[in-house]
């Protein structure tokens, strides 16, 4: 009897180590390597519903910076935001002040991975704003689409800043755990 069940718990751990083995399989590749993230320069293209947006799009650029601090920390990236869209005005002075925890956010983007803003001008006219009004950080330019294709020209590469309720997404088709 002891033989048979000798048997049957080695027979027991050869099924649960396979298993085991074969969940590590139908796991998706992790693609880690030297050369995940090379060195590069990237312009973001801002061109949001609003000042509300700016948020989702600055938590894309850090996780751009995460990415190579975690993943390529030998590697450089150079980062730079044109902002052409409705968002504008939230390089306002007068607007500035209500989103207060965001600007601070911009700033400290700008003051401590070097990220450049490049706010259009014409936007910000066209919402009525002035130079005088444009907080101090940001950096005005003629029109952001030139802007954008001059940055492209030298060599920056494009990254859409594409904003979206990810929250409801994922309350409505996120993975639901047990509470």
């Amino acid at each position: 009897m002891l033989k048979k069940t000798a048997f049957f718990v080695l027979i027991l751990f050869t099924v649960v180590v396979s298993s085991l083995a074969g969940e590590k399989k139908s796991l998706a590749p992790l693609e880690i390597s030297d050369s995940t993230y090379p060195t590069l320069k990237v312009v973001y293209d801002w061109n949001l519903q609003g000042p509300e947006a700016v948020n989702q799009a600055l938590n894309y650029i850090s996780n751009h910076i995460k990415a190579y601090s975690e993943y390529s920390p030998l590697e450089e990236i150079e980062i730079v935001v044109v902002s052409h869209g409705p968002e504008v005005v939230i390089f306002t002075k007068q607007i500035g002040t209500k989103f207060k925890n965001v600007v601070e956010r911009i700033k400290s983007f700008n003051e401590s991975y070097g990220i450049k803003f490049y706010v259009c001008y014409n936007a910000i006219r066209a919402m009525g704003y002035s130079r005088e009004d444009v907080l101090p950080f940001a950096i005005l330019t003629p029109a952001g689409v030139a802007k954008l294709a001059a940055l492209q020209e030298d060599g920056y590469r494009l990254v859409p800043a594409v904003v979206h309720n990810f929250k409801a997404v994922k309350e409505k088709y996120g993975k639901k755990t047990a509470k």
